[in-house]
């Protein structure tokens, strides 16, 4: 993978076939995460994108905590809006191919790959611990795709933020 300022603004984003093919599959899972509403997540998946701890922890529950936990969910419709642009805009499965990533949805992606990493480490129950490369190489399964996964979008996040 390799990402340059477009001329246009934003990112150009070269992927080979499989990182095409991972970033396709990541969209379209949160997508369908984004479209459940929060009550409908596996609970350690929605403490992690509403807060529900942290909520109670600063005193607001009721009415207030549920107008929160709505207005962070209308955020993640909204990304899921855009994420239907960036899957048309994407190599072909399959395929490497370069994308372009508008300045304006960088915020926006960067997010939605943060929410994944999130979820993804949410649903195996992951510590720092466990995000250490030693770990990764040793697990197994839906926990090793996961980690490959929450590594992967870490290295894109870092590439977009420095260049």
């Amino acid at each position: 993978m390799r990402i340059l300022p477009a001329i246009e603004g934003g990112r150009t984003i070269e992927l080979a076939a499989p990182e095409a093919a991972l970033l396709r599959q990541v969209l379209e899972s949160t997508g369908e995460a984004y479209r459940a509403l929060p009550g409908e997540l596996d609970p350690m998946v929605g403490n992690v994108w509403y807060g529900r701890e942290g909520l109670r922890e600063a005193g607001i529950r009721g009415e207030d905590a549920l107008h929160w936990i709505q207005d962070l969910h209308e955020v993640r419709l909204e990304r899921e809006k855009s994420m239907q642009r960036w899957l048309k805009a994407l190599p072909p499965f399959g395929q490497p191919g370069k994308w372009v990533l508008p300045k304006e949805d960088e915020e926006s992606f960067l997010g939605t790959l943060n929410d994944h990493r999130l979820r993804r480490a949410a649903e195996f129950d992951l510590g720092e611990g466990d995000l250490e490369v030693p770990v990764m190489e040793k697990a197994k399964g839906n926990k090793r795709v996961a980690l490959v996964e929450i590594h992967f979008l870490a290295w894109m996040i870092e590439l977009i933020l420095h260049k």
